[in-house]
């Protein structure tokens, strides 16, 4: 038995039934990091000898939940109380949190092991970490979220925490290879994540089965464990949206989506053309408003005191911009975002899900790029589900996810139907 190959859920069974220990589950993710960590750096802090320590102390207690004795990652901009939080930037290189975020405490509560704190951008914007692609290392792994997408695909811990903003979960889910859950706006609790645009920041999850999804939703909202409950295909109503930005899809990704499309129809739901309402320009120009203004104001701190240790994106272009929106135009882009959430919930009434691109294409070969989200700011600024399925592979032998979009707070409802999608198409 692999253990660095088991699910979340599976873990937690087979601690319950005696079948093994955290103990047991924690070394052999060790030595998984241990031999590819070299070629992936995932980790931005890990202590083993702790780990150890940490799963012998969950070993002994009586199980706690659902994800008794678990591993997960956490992305490095969530606070740990035990554990530096860098936010990706030596300006925090000592940073020592005196309190884990509420979703750290959740995931502890239930019986849960922080492995250690996961690779990400510079205060989750666009300055890459270290981490390479665990296909192919000269290959980006996308970003913010890129330590936990890449730690997940490589079984270096089966679970993880990423936040979105624009793509930052969706779109490192769809580079590394597995599946990248943003949640409905505000469905797991934001604090002591360091705020990107709180108007839209989401915490999410990544992990490889759908079923861990329900899991952590389950340990993250308090609600009772709902396994996920797949409908027939053909009771869905699937809406095939290629946006505004479909040029900006590259040939294999488009063949990609379009196949999807048949392969469900021929599988017995009902695939019919879906486009955005009109405005779509406008809401994105009020994204980039919101984005702007208040991620510029976030770093006021670092800003003022410390900007020789900021990357030329951030000292050079985003808060310098980002500080140029005035409070006016911010105003006026939440107006538009909301706006638009209204005109588009109302569009989505007769379609169940939406199917399109998760990224433009495979990962590119820059390792200083955490790719293009096109594909999904949009989303984000709309506030409902978005999922990337890891289902298709390029011609450079790299993933190419699917991006799954459901309802505004029927996430339930949403988990059932995208796996039911998965299924259909693998």
């Amino acid at each position: 038995m692999d253990l660095t190959h088991l699910s979340a859920k599976d873990i937690a069974a087979k601690i319950d039934a005696g079948e093994t220990s955290c103990e047991a589950v924690t070394r052999a993710l060790l030595d998984r990091i241990a031999e590819r960590e070299p070629a992936v750096d995932a980790w931005e802090y890990l202590d083993p000898d702790k780990a150890l320590a940490d799963a012998r102390a969950i070993d002994a207690l009586p199980s706690k939940g659902l994800i008794h004795g678990v591993p997960l990652g956490v992305k490095d901009i969530i606070d740990t109380k035990d554990m530096p939080t860098r936010h990706g930037s030596p300006i925090h290189a000592n940073n020592q949190p005196c309190t884990d975020a509420p979703c750290v405490t959740l995931v502890r509560g239930a019986g849960g092991l922080t492995l250690g704190k996961t690779v990400t951008s510079e205060f989750a914007s666009q300055h890459a970490g270290k981490t390479k692609n665990p296909h192919n290392p000269a290959h980006s792994p996308a970003g913010s979220s890129s330590g936990s997408a890449a730690a997940v695909a490589d079984f270096m811990v089966p679970v993880a925490f990423g936040t979105q903003t624009g793509g930052s979960i969706v779109r490192p889910g769809a580079f590394c290879g597995c599946i990248g859950y943003k949640p409905s706006y505000g469905d797991y609790n934001p604090l002591g994540v360091h705020d990107n645009t709180r108007s839209v920041d989401t915490l999410g999850m990544m992990s490889r089965t759908m079923d861990d999804q329900a899991l952590l939703r389950a340990v993250l909202t308090g609600a009772p464990y709902r396994p996920i409950q797949p409908p027939a295909i053909g009771d869905l109503r699937i809406g095939l949206c290629r946006t505004p930005n479909w040029h900006l899809a590259d040939a294999p990704t488009q063949a990609c989506l379009e196949g999807a499309a048949r392969d469900l129809s021929a599988a017995g739901a009902t695939v019919t053309d879906f486009d955005l309402p009109d405005g779509f320009e406008a809401a994105m120009e009020g994204f980039d408003a919101v984005s702007g203004y208040e991620y510029s104001r976030t770093l006021s701190y670092e800003w003022i005191n410390y900007p020789e240790l900021l990357s030329e994106n951030l000292r050079g272009n985003r808060v310098p911009n980002g500080l140029k929106v005035t409070a006016a135009a911010y105003q006026s882009g939440l107006a538009a975002l909301g706006d638009y959430r209204k005109r588009y919930a109302a569009a989505l009434q007769d379609w169940d899900v939406l199917i399109t691109p998760s990224a433009p294409g495979e990962a590119p070969a820059d390792l200083t790029t955490i790719g293009e989200p096109p594909f999904n700011r949009i989303w984000t600024g709309l506030y409902g589900p978005a999922i990337n399925l890891p289902l298709f592979t390029g011609p450079q032998g790299l993933p190419i996810g699917l991006q799954v979009i459901g309802h505004l707070g029927q996430d339930d409802r949403f988990l059932d139907a995208a796996d039911a999608v998965y299924r259909a198409l693998r």
